[in-house]
């Protein structure tokens, strides 16, 4: 690991490390990566094996605990996953997006450090020991299956690549993990997704929750295996499978419901979003598990402070995906509407670029916004779903919301989580 910079006036600096040394040990073990100076250079006694041109120096440091050192060395790159799995999003993106979104991310470490969801096929047994070592809890883990043979055949495995043994290393370690499965029908769910639960269930201990996702399909699927999209009736199964383990098994044996079906399964069924309280502590919600009730419930929350009228007439046009327009219109268009002087038009917008069996406000792009919208424009602003840019602020097509005011010609705004604030661009 080379040294990029020391900042000026840190420790390291004064103790005399440079720009442009190599750091080859960290307190005793090898310096593999920033993450090891992350974990090591939190003690409060450091010490730093150097080469520096044809010498090998020790740097001894003492600092205050959670100090940093002040060393800068470039940021982690990002490992490639290697399996092939029938359902990888990757391989059903049409040409012109982010370049970022042809990237398969297989890397453990930026599981611990983001929460992305790996596979551990390509994690061997020095990277276990890393992990336990290191303590990178939680772990973040997609299983699908732990079926040898369908685990092989989901994910375009050569050989076994004994997963339940690593999970048990890292259970024995006191790793926490996150699991989920993308549920493909047909593939792994019935008697698979059986023994799956089953042989999670096992670890319980260190495997503090479990997600169902339902597999995404898209109409770029030109040379690979057919997948079945989930259908409202395979929802509402689910939903009662997985909600009779939670009151026979789950609750009773570990008092959480461990096992979530996300917010899709719900919305696609039909059925109510459960309560808060069905989610625990939200150990999922970045992977659309309850995303959904957080944001209705903070906007009931924040509804009670919404104004009697506007000042003037104003005109709000909410843009939505198709799967979240029923609850955006029975909750939140329909309040919306009761403001004086406020008109609400709540649009939901087809997916153009993935196809119309893609319905997640997520996956629009800016195109499909600005197709969407085109006859809904004439008004005073624009209100688009939080998840549908980047930390960036751009959509999937590399277009943003400036882009999308100038084509339609009405300001537009992605929402940020206050209503407040939308309500004042309005003149509230």
């Amino acid at each position: 690991m080379i040294v990029r910079d020391v900042r000026p006036g840190s420790i390291a600096g004064e103790a005399g490390l440079k720009a442009g040394d190599i750091v080859l040990e960290i307190n005793g073990f090898r310096m593999f990566d920033a993450l090891d100076y992350r974990f090591y250079g939190g003690d409060d006694f450091i010490t730093f094996l150097v080469r520096r041109g044809g010498e090998t120096l020790l740097f001894e440091i003492e600092k205050e605990p959670g100090e940093d050192a002040g060393l800068v060395f470039d940021e982690v790159k990002l490992g490639k996953c290697g399996n092939d799995c029938v359902f990888c999003f990757v391989d059903q993106n049409p040409p012109g997006l982010r370049e970022p979104l042809y990237f398969r991310d297989g890397d453990y470490r930026f599981s611990f450090m983001y929460g992305n969801f790996v596979t551990l096929t390509n994690v061997g047994p020095k990277a276990l020991e890393r992990i336990i070592r290191l303590r990178m809890s939680p772990m973040y883990v997609s299983v699908h299956a732990t079926d040898v043979p369908t685990r092989m055949r989901l994910m375009g495995l050569r050989k076994d690549d004994r997963l339940l043994d690593k999970l048990q290393k890292l259970h024995d370690g006191g790793i926490d993990m996150h699991t989920q499965v993308v549920l493909c029908p047909g593939w792994n769910d019935g008697a698979v997704l059986e023994k799956t639960v089953d042989d999670l269930w096992l670890l319980r201990d260190h495997v503090v929750s479990l997600a169902v996702v339902p597999v995404g399909v898209t109409r770029h699927r030109r040379g690979l295996p057919r997948l079945e999209p989930v259908t409202p009736a395979y929802a509402r199964a689910l939903i009662d499978r997985v909600e009779w383990w939670q009151e026979t098994r789950f609750r009773p044996g570990k008092g959480t419901n461990w096992m979530y079906p996300s917010d899709e399964f719900y919305l696609l069924a039909g059925r109510e979003l459960p309560g808060a309280e069905f989610y625990d502590d939200f150990p999922q919600v970045e992977n659309g598990v309850g995303l959904s009730r957080q944001f209705l419930d903070a906007f009931m929350e924040e509804e009670r402070d919404f104004p009697d009228g506007l000042r003037a007439p104003r005109r709000l046009i909410l843009a939505t995906g198709a799967l979240a327009f029923p609850f955006m219109k029975e909750v939140v268009a329909h309040r919306l509407s009761a403001i004086r002087n406020l008109e609400v038009t709540l649009v939901p917008v087809e997916n153009t670029l993935f196809g119309k069996t893609v319905t997640v406000s997520g996956l629009l792009s800016g195109a499909c916004f600005a197709e969407g919208l085109r006859s809904h424009a004439a008004g005073d602003l624009l209100l688009l779903p939080p998840d549908c840019v980047n930390t960036d602020g751009v959509f999937l097509d590399d277009r943003d919301p400036d882009w999308l005011s100038r084509k339609l010609g009405v300001r537009a705004m992605v929402f940020r989580g206050s209503w407040t604030e939308a309500l004042e661009r309005l003149g509230a």
